[in-house]
């Protein structure tokens, strides 16, 4: 019975979304009332047009989690710096095969481009000490069709892991799931 239960976990947990987390419990989470956002890649010559529209996406969401948190944008000394950073590969797959082994066929070869990109999310104190740290892989979302509305699922699935209001040390239950909006 016991295999069964560890199989039935494995297969629940393969279903949901894969959130990489860590949370600093000993932050002073009471004195946080003010954030601002910040990215790695602020200050690179080589944004596309297409990657500034990612990058507003991945604010907008961020700015709406926060709010829902309660939490105060400032970029005048602010309590807390979350910053992100998107980070993207590509991976060429190759497979050869030979379709009848009994007549002479040159061997075909296909290939496929693997495109992969994780959102991470890091939130420090004024000291910049760690408070808080996400990461979601939008491979995930493959599915989804609209970009802004993968990005929206990532941010919100990250934020999961983030359970605490403003100026609170009490861990919100309410902030530990992300409803997936009913498309109207």
């Amino acid at each position: 019975m016991n295999k069964w239960l560890l199989v039935s976990i494995i297969l629940l947990s393969s279903c949901s979304p894969k959130v990489v987390s860590y949370l600093n419990t000993k932050a002073p989470f009471k004195q946080y009332e003010t954030y601002r956002v910040v990215t790695a890649k602020a200050d690179s010559k080589n944004i596309t047009p297409e990657n500034t529209l990612v990058f507003d996406l991945i604010k907008e969401h961020i700015h709406n989690q926060m709010r829902a948190r309660d939490y105060e944008q400032s970029n005048v000394s602010p309590d807390l710096t979350l910053r992100y950073e998107v980070t993207s590969s590509t991976r060429v797959e190759s497979n050869n095969t030979q379709n009848n082994p009994f007549y002479f066929q040159p061997y075909q070869i296909t290939s496929r481009t693997i495109y992969e990109s994780i959102i991470l999310l890091e939130l420090f104190d004024s000291n910049k000490k760690l408070v808080w740290q996400g990461s979601y892989d939008l491979r995930q979302e493959k599915k989804e069709k609209r970009v802004s509305r993968a990005i929206e699922k990532a941010i919100g699935y990250i934020f999961t892991t983030y359970p605490y209001k403003a100026n609170s040390n009490q861990v919100d239950e309410s902030l530990k799931t992300f409803e997936k909006k009913k498309k109207k």
